[in-house]
């Protein structure tokens, strides 16, 4: 059946169409409310430029029916975010703003993290980056105390005995308590910090009166960072509240957005992203930053998108809190579009164009190897062992430039061989055995982490699949740094002088040791904990995982206390076994 035909198939009915090229992979997902008419002007109206570079590639057409034109937004970013296709605008995996969140527990604690998830008591945020978000965690954690070990402990931490801990390591504490903790703290982030000052002035005069002056000098510094640490700004306008600004620029093939994040009125967070541009519909791409960016963050009170924006659809998914171009916010939407103006001056200025980094590096890496198709998909490998135990394979993915944890992979290796060449091959073809069954998509380029002893056990497995995908090695020099490239034509390839890419490349094989050597440790740690504990009566293996999961280490598991170790294994009789084992040498 030809596209066309396929397209004279589809229905007339709201949800999300995918492009698939001559690899079977996902190029482009969108949305529409009418699937037919949507897709059919893609091969019937005058194309622009994008869209032409497009519907070459397009050798296949896919749709999913949905009931709404919300439910098509949401399954569009999903599929987005699962397939990343190299038409689409796409956010990378890093793209997580920083918080300070309470934890939704008996005794709660502070935490600063990236991942906003619903899941936590209160979030406060995104801050700013670096040291204002660390001074404020500090001020919180001085001031209004909550859980700051591990709890249940069966004496005070050391945090209690300096006022910076609930308690909760030795006593019970009324829910009342942290109710008034999580009161006054979000009366902080909601502007009225003359409480904080009164109370870090009060803890100066008491530190200086007991003679602590160098405690009195750490907290008089906080006390000075607190303005800054409040985002204190020279215009300031109390009455925009806890908002988000939304405002893009294009040139030169380029797009910006920008989006400003407004804490009770106080400009907190700024953040410019830079995509390729050949005049896609606008209102399609900023709906689909828009939401991607809600997809890892949190909602504010209101978003203010340009007036140029259909929204209609995301106001359907945020309800009331889209507006287009209030005149309440016109001065904020200017200075939205004047920093990504000043995003895009600054990016021509630094690299001769409004190029797209990585997709720059990418091409050049194509270029450099003769590679038949672009390197849109990567996957690296890397093997950890020490003294030929707990041997684990490792797998990291790149898509667009990007790394996409979803799918890093980790390999238990128990072959009788113990050499590199027959543990790459069992990982490479576990992995690509499995690739076929499921029909999933191949990658453009796997990389080897060493040179011809590991990219020819890769090849050999690739042949036995009847796969034929490029494979080159990273060749490292005697002091352990990435120093040349092994081609998968078996040529040795110099690649300093683009210090881009070789930076590109070593960090990708900086990512798979790292992966490989922390999925190596905490098997390691397993074994260990199997080992010690095996023949404990009534410890089986899912008792066994909580544990490792419950305890960092096998000290840690040996410094609790019987009743912490209850907690996890519910018997007390089998916690006194695991106690008596892991002390029995200390008595």
């Amino acid at each position: 059946m030809t596209i066309q035909e396929k397209i004279g198939l589809l229905p007339e009915k709201p949800g999300c169409y995918l492009y698939l090229n001559a690899q079977n992979k996902i190029i482009y997902v969108g949305k529409a409310k009418n699937l037919k008419r949507r897709v059919s002007n893609y091969f019937t109206a005058v194309l622009n430029i994008k869209t032409t570079k497009l519907v070459r590639e397009i050798v296949d057409v896919q749709f999913i029916v949905t009931n709404n034109e919300k439910e098509a937004l949401l399954l569009e970013e999903n599929l987005i975010k699962k397939n990343r296709p190299r038409f689409n605008v796409l956010l990378n995996d890093d793209k997580h703003y920083p918080y300070i969140v309470i934890t939704d527990e008996k005794d709660p604690e502070y935490l600063y993290t990236r991942d906003y998830n619903k899941k936590y008591k209160k979030s406060f945020g995104p801050l700013p980056d670096g040291s204002s978000a660390g001074k404020i965690l500090k001020i919180l954690q001085l001031l209004y105390p909550l859980r700051r070990c591990k709890g249940n402990l069966g004496k005070p931490c050391l945090y209690y005995h300096i006022d910076q801990c609930s308690g909760a390591c030795f006593k019970e504490v009324s829910p009342d308590y942290y109710k008034g903790i999580i009161k006054h703290v979000s009366d902080f982030f909601g502007g009225k910090s003359n409480e904080v000052k009164e109370m870090l002035l009060h803890k100066i005069e008491r530190a200086a009166n007991n003679l602590q002056f160098e405690e009195a000098g750490r907290i008089k510094g906080i006390l000075d960072n607190l303005d800054l640490a409040l985002f204190k700004q020279d215009v300031e306008n109390e009455n925009y509240g806890d908002i988000d600004i939304f405002n893009y620029a294009i040139t030169d093939h380029k797009i910006c957005f920008t989006v400003l994040f407004y804490l009770n009125g106080k400009l907190s967070f700024k953040d410019s992203t830079i995509f390729d541009f050949d005049d896609q519909d606008i209102g399609d791409l900023f709906k689909s930053f828009v939401v991607q960016i809600y997809s890892r963050n949190i909602l504010p009170k209101e978003i203010i998108l340009p007036d140029e924006i259909e929204a209609e659809d995301l106001k359907l998914l945020y309800e009331n809190k889209v507006k287009t171009a209030p005149k309440k916010y016109q001065a904020l939407l200017n200075l939205a579009r004047k920093n990504a103006e000043e995003t895009l001056r600054v990016n021509l200025l630094e690299n001769g164009s409004y190029s797209n980094k990585q997709q720059k590096i990418l091409q050049d890496l194509q270029t450099l190897l003769h590679l038949p198709t672009f390197p849109y998909h990567i996957e690296m490998f890397d093997v950890a062992n020490i003294y030929n135990e707990f041997v684990t394979g490792a797998m990291v993915v790149y898509k667009n430039g990007y790394p996409s944890r979803n799918d890093f992979r980790k390999y238990n290796i128990n072959i009788e061989h113990q050499d590199d060449f027959h543990r790459m091959q069992d990982m490479i073809y576990r992995r690509y055995q499995k690739m076929l069954m499921a029909k999933s998509p191949r990658p453009d380029l796997i990389i080897m982490d060493g040179g011809k002893i590991q990219v020819h056990a890769a090849v050999s497995q690739l042949e036995l699949l009847g796969l034929d995908i490029p494979v080159i090695g990273l060749i490292k020099n005697s002091h352990h740094k990435t120093e040349r490239l092994l081609n998968y034509d078996g040529t040795e390839v110099e690649f300093k002088n683009n210090l881009e890419l070789f930076n590109f490349m070593a960090n990708i094989q900086e990512r798979v040791h790292s992966f490989a050597i922390s999925q190596f440790r905490k098997r390691k740690e397993k074994g260990i904990f199997t080992t010690t504990l095996d023949g404990i009566k009534g410890l089986g293996p899912k008792t066994m995982a909580n544990l490792i999961q419950g305890f960092a280490s096998l000290d840690a598991l040996k410094q609790a206390p019987i009743a912490e170790i209850t907690k996890i294994v519910k018997q007390e009789a089998i916690a006194i076994a695991i106690h008596e084992i892991l002390n029995k040498d200390d008595k």
